[in-house]
């Protein structure tokens, strides 16, 4: 059956491609891939009108959900009436009107994937994020996973590639890093509780931004978009006043301020590694100032790489954050636990908990006696951690709950049966 409803997803969004032919923007990696997308597609909004713009505001990518995106409803889940008002949706599109670019995200989690995403569209802009360890299980070993996002590049006019992935490339494409090599680079980089500054460096001009999220990568995820605003005859310098009114997306580097004295840097929605070395990383900005509490969970998805990329991670830690007693760890979830929890605890105060809630309520009682500014960080992967239950033990006002990811009715359903059974 499963086969079946995707040869009809793949069926209709081919034919609304073929009947609009939007400008298509395709991106992939894993590192970064929706905050990029999601960066392009709030951009070409601020340029033309929404209805001109088509995008998953749900995130979504991958075989079923890449056709809904361009059907643009939204995933009906189980419900077989409500499959058929997709299809019937699907129908109507063809005839009516469409719009003019289509910002994709090509999400992949086993082989074969990407080829039929990419039967379905080629993107016009192709954009290359970092490529980590994931879905390994799958795919056997990263140069396979890579290669098969390395797919999307070949299939689009336009390429815009991570620095990182340059040796894997033989063909010409614009890269882009914090590094001075890149085509698109960034300098003078600096980070505030307020957000981060930066001169992003582009076909020989300069351009200033200032964007209200904490960290060096965060500057790194605006890069793409200059290529993108070049090719579209937009004007790059409109990129510095999107960037000034940028609103995070809820549990993706929200800045949350003045619960008991402290600032939370929340990034609970999800969490691979590079991007969790990198936010724990750029915490070094503030420990001349702040008392840091890292509130971390385990990375998902690595299968036979978990113990090595865990620790990794926490080798890396010893050797960039200075041992200093300011500094914290809570740590949730078995990994966490098996892995990182042995290297931290030789240099730091380290606490370990399989609840995001009891590890929440200690970071409370700890916020309660501050004597001097904290930031907490809080980063992880999805499903089952849901550190965001734990932030709500130290938010000063309740009603802040509502800026957390995942509060809808039915996410607090599943949370709440899923957490008392873990009490147990």
């Amino acid at each position: 059956m499963q086969n079946i409803l995707l040869l009809f997803l793949g069926f209709f969004a081919r034919l609304i491609i073929q009947r609009h032919k939007p400008f298509v923007i395709g991106v992939t990696g894993t590192v970064g891939k929706t905050t990029i997308t999601t960066h392009i597609a709030r951009f070409l909004v601020h340029q033309f009108w929404a209805k001109q713009v088509g995008y998953s505001p749900y995130h979504y990518n991958g075989e079923y959900w890449l056709p809904l995106t361009i059907i643009g409803v939204k995933s009906p889940w189980k419900n077989p009436f409500l499959w058929l008002w997709v299809f019937f949706i699907a129908c109507t599109r063809l005839f009516s009107s469409y719009p003019r670019y289509l910002v994709l995200e090509y999400g992949i989690d086993h082989p074969g994937e990407m080829d039929f995403l990419i039967s379905i569209v080629k993107p016009d802009i192709a954009i290359l994020t970092p490529v980590e360890s994931n879905h390994l299980e799958q795919f056997g070993n990263l140069a396979t996973y890579r290669n098969s996002k390395l797919q999307l590049i070949l299939a689009a006019q336009h390429k815009v590639v991570h620095e990182s992935l340059r040796q894997y490339i033989d063909i010409d494409v614009l890269y882009y890093s914090l590094g001075a090599l890149s085509d698109i680079d960034a300098s003078w980089i600096e980070i505030g509780i307020h957000g981060t500054r930066a001169i992003v460096h582009y076909n020989n001009k300069n351009y200033p931004i200032l964007l209200p999220a904490i960290g060096a990568f965060q500057i790194e995820n605006i890069l793409p978009l200059y290529p993108v605003a070049s090719i579209l005859d937009i004007n790059p310098e409109l990129l510095s006043e999107y960037t000034l009114h940028f609103m995070p997306e809820s549990g993706r580097s929200n800045i949350i301020s003045w619960s008991y004295n402290s600032t939370i840097v929340d990034w609970s929605y999800n969490g691979g590694y590079l991007s969790l070395h990198e936010g724990v990383i750029s915490m070094k900005s503030f420990l001349h100032s702040h008392r840091i509490i890292f509130f971390l969970g385990d990375m998902r998805e690595l299968w036979l790489v978990s113990k090595e990329i865990h620790e990794k991670l926490a080798n890396e830690i010893l050797d960039n954050i200075p041992h200093d007693a300011r500094v914290e760890f809570y740590l949730v979830w078995p990994l966490m636990q098996e892995y990182v929890y042995p290297i931290l605890s030789k240099k730091f105060t380290v606490y370990s908990h399989l609840s995001s809630q009891k590890s929440g309520e200690k970071i409370a009682k700890s916020l309660k006696k501050n004597q001097i500014d904290t930031i907490i960080y809080v980063k992880w992967s999805q499903n089952t951690i849901f550190l965001e239950e734990g932030i709500k033990f130290f938010l000063q006002e309740k009603d802040d709950s509502k800026k957390l990811c995942r509060q809808s009715h039915t996410w607090m359903l599943k949370k709440g049966a899923f957490l008392k059974n873990l009490e147990k």
